[in-house]
């Protein structure tokens, strides 16, 4: 196994409950796999990069690839995704994150399904700081009860590794957004 910094993209569809409990079952299936396909069809018409990793989550989009095997800038590239989205009226959360990730040297970056114990199994190659960044920073943007503030909400979030691992800076000194020890910027609404 090799130890390589990856840049993580989540494009999750923020409003999916409130979509599930407003919808009759049928028009709540198209409007999920709808944002699927759109999901999928922007990254056919936009590739991130070389070897990228596409896990669906169902309520998101996982995307991975190892740094410098992006062929686009991933921030821009996750504005514009979500631009896409909106368009379509999706109201989104985008996550930009960096890290660590393990993935096997024969066959790099996969996804495996495997049946185990009468059960479908899938996996990534191996554990992705990435993944567990983005998924932080998704999770901070929903309510935590019905009488708290709003959490993050929807918007774009990009962890300061990651900006720091595209050599940016931020314009101004914005405020950090802290979850489970990993810090974000938010970069667009």
């Amino acid at each position: 196994m090799l130890d390589e910094n990856a840049f993580g993209i989540l494009l999750s569809y923020h409003h999916a409950e409130n979509d599930e409990y407003a919808c009759e079952p049928p028009e709540f299936a198209e409007r999920f796999t709808r944002f699927r396909k759109l999901v999928a069809d922007f990254l056919d018409e936009n590739p991130l990069g070389n070897d990228v990793v596409v896990v669906d989550l169902g309520h998101a989009v996982y995307l991975e690839v190892a740094h410098d095997d992006e062929t686009v800038e991933p921030l821009g590239w996750l504005r514009q995704a979500r631009a896409r989205l909106a368009e379509h009226d999706f109201v989104s959360v985008g996550v930009l994150s960096h890290g660590s990730r393990w993935v096997d040297e024969s066959e790099g970056p996969s996804v495996s399904v495997e049946h185990v114990a009468g059960v479908r199994r899938v996996a990534l190659a191996g554990p992705s700081e990435p993944l567990r960044r983005a998924l932080y920073a998704e999770t901070a943007s929903h309510r935590d009860e019905d009488d708290a503030p709003e959490g993050w909400g929807p918007g774009l979030y990009a962890d300061t590794e990651a900006i720091e691992a595209l050599g940016k800076q931020p314009k101004n000194a914005p405020t950090l957004l802290r979850v489970a020890g990993a810090s974000f910027y938010r970069a667009g609404r």
